[in-house]
């Protein structure tokens, strides 16, 4: 599965670097074809599982793999909606990562300290 994962990731990074470089215009909405054309391949591939008759447990984790390329895509899609600044100093600032499923926010955990006078 994270063979999978890994291989839809370079897909993504390498058609995004593709179509910047020769669909200077238009090449979000390009990228966002090819995104919905892999995640209706994966759907594709999930409904010829469930539609056989009986289920085993490799076909299980099969769907559960296409779930998380299905969800890792469409993070994708919306990641490439954002402003070109913002996901590249996202990207910078390593506070998006790519963890199988897509692109997820970390979190830093900042504390502040209040002090409150006892008036």
């Amino acid at each position: 599965m994270a063979q999978k994962e890994e291989q839809a990731r370079e897909y993504f990074d390498e058609t995004r670097d593709i179509l910047q470089l020769f669909c200077l215009s238009g090449w979000i909405t390009e990228f966002q074809k090819r995104v919905q054309d892999f995640i209706k391949d994966r759907l594709d591939e999930a409904a010829n599982i469930i539609a056989k008759p009986s289920s085993e447990a490799e076909d299980i984790v099969r769907l559960h793999g296409l779930r998380r390329l299905v969800a890792g895509a469409v993070q994708e899609e919306e990641l490439v909606r954002q402003p070109d600044y913002a996901s590249a100093c996202a990207k910078l600032d390593r506070a998006i990562i790519w963890d199988g499923r897509g692109y997820v926010i970390k979190t830093h955990l900042l504390l502040l300290a209040s002090h409150i006078s006892p008036e």
